[in-house]
């Protein structure tokens, strides 16, 4: 996923997961805390940085979400998100994750949103069942990454004759 992602124009990959470092020529900065993320969106701001990256990469939107939500629980002083009074902090870290990943696309940044992959097993009206493969992002983050997305791609290695490739499903 990281290495289809590092080859969108002029990348710059915010990585809430190590393991970029194997991945040659990609430019990568270590997200600790959703305070680093803030911060590299202030820097986003600033002429050479514009004129240095088009493709913001976040990898992944998953751990993301978990520091958009340990941000909000630190800022009302509680330790779980339910345990801000009538529901408000679930409102506030659906916010909070919306309105700054939004502040990328209207920086007119390309955004490449990463996650982790899980088979799912859905039922249709006939009762059958079938599987699918979907992000592993909570259902709050998928519902708030989805509205962003204009393709929603899957990742995965195939043998070839020229050996492992790396290809993206749609």
């Amino acid at each position: 996923k990281t290495t289809n992602a590092s080859k969108f124009p002029n990348a710059l990959l915010l990585a809430f997961e190590k393991g970029y470092s194997a991945l040659p020529g990609v430019y990568a900065k270590p997200m600790n805390s959703w305070g680093d993320f803030i911060k590299v969106l202030r820097e986003l701001k600033e002429p050479a940085v514009k004129e240095k990256f088009e493709t913001i990469v976040i990898d992944t939107a998953d751990i993301a979400f978990d520091y958009a939500e340990q941000y909000i629980c630190n800022v009302n002083g509680v330790s779980a998100i339910g345990d801000i009074p009538f529901g408000q902090g679930y409102s506030q870290l659906a916010k909070e994750f919306d309105t700054k990943l939004r502040q990328i696309v209207q920086m007119d940044y390309g955004l490449v949103l990463i996650s982790h992959a899980t088979d799912k097993t859905f039922q249709n009206e006939d009762g059958s069942e079938f599987n699918k493969i979907v992000p592993t992002l909570p259902n709050r983050a998928r519902l708030i990454t989805s509205r962003l997305c204009d393709i929603i791609g899957y990742s995965r290695q195939i043998e070839t004759p020229e050996g492992l490739e790396t290809f993206l499903f749609m």
